[in-house]
């Protein structure tokens, strides 16, 4: 009797199996996000109510909330978001060789890869490079929301899951732009749920420069027509 060979399976069933895992990383995180929220909120009720905030020291749940917001969790999601969309923009690179195997599918993928991987650098590295600061203006200007985190996060996430199903033309394989597609997925949980949570961005292109607390230019022209006026006028 000849050995019977398990069938690969669909490209249906690769997707369905894909999505599965991509929901159940977002409910993890999301899992995740709200209970530290909801045990640091109720450490911190606690100890208001026993009126000794400032001579307890805080709790381990707290000290590990407050790891979020530390400059280090910062920097190193910083430069995996930017790792994340290098990654993106040279599997979109390689991918443009499936036009030689007739993959014309695979192909239009990777040149959406490059397109959001280029974004996301650009968002990333916002006024950083010249040339990229204005590049950051335009997105400042008509993409306001991805200049937020919770915004940028979605995008991340979202692109990553179109990519995500973009596969090589026929197979139920994935390919390169698949994997790195998955990696800004998880990026983007990471950022619309604020499991690190980001510094607010300092002044960049299309912001507005803050006046000082009390100054008032109102006045200015009117101030200084006067000046003007009184050196004119005959004595």
């Amino acid at each position: 009797m000849a050995a019977s060979s398990k069938a690969p399976c669909s490209f249906a069933a690769c997707c369905a199996r894909t999505t599965s895992i991509a929901f159940t990383v977002c409910e993890l995180s999301f899992a995740t996000f709200a209970f530290l929220s909801r045990s640091a909120a109720a450490s911190r009720s606690s100890l208001r109510y026993r009126g000794a905030m400032a001579d307890e020291p805080p709790s381990r749940l707290d000290r590990l909330w407050e790891l979020r917001k530390t400059r280090t969790a910062t920097t190193l999601l910083k430069f995996t978001s930017i790792f994340g969309g290098l990654f993106l923009v040279l599997a979109g690179i390689i991918g443009l060789t499936g036009i030689f195997q007739g993959q014309i599918v695979y192909f239009v993928g990777s040149l959406y890869a490059i397109i959001f991987g280029c974004t996301v650098l650009i968002v990333e590295v916002r006024d950083k490079v010249p040339m990229v600061s204005a590049a950051y203006q335009q997105i400042d200007v008509y993409l306001k929301f991805m200049t937020l985190q919770r915004g940028k996060g979605l995008y991340y996430l979202g692109v990553g899951l179109l990519v995500l199903y973009i596969g090589p033309d026929g197979t139920s394989s994935w390919g390169l732009n698949n994997v790195a597609a998955l990696l800004l997925a998880i990026i983007g949980v990471s950022h619309t749920f604020k499991l690190i949570k980001e510094s607010d961005p300092v002044l960049g292109p299309g912001n507005d420069v803050p006046l000082a607390p009390g100054a008032d230019f109102s006045s200015t022209r009117s101030d200084w027509g006067n000046m003007v006026a009184a050196a004119n006028k005959p004595r």
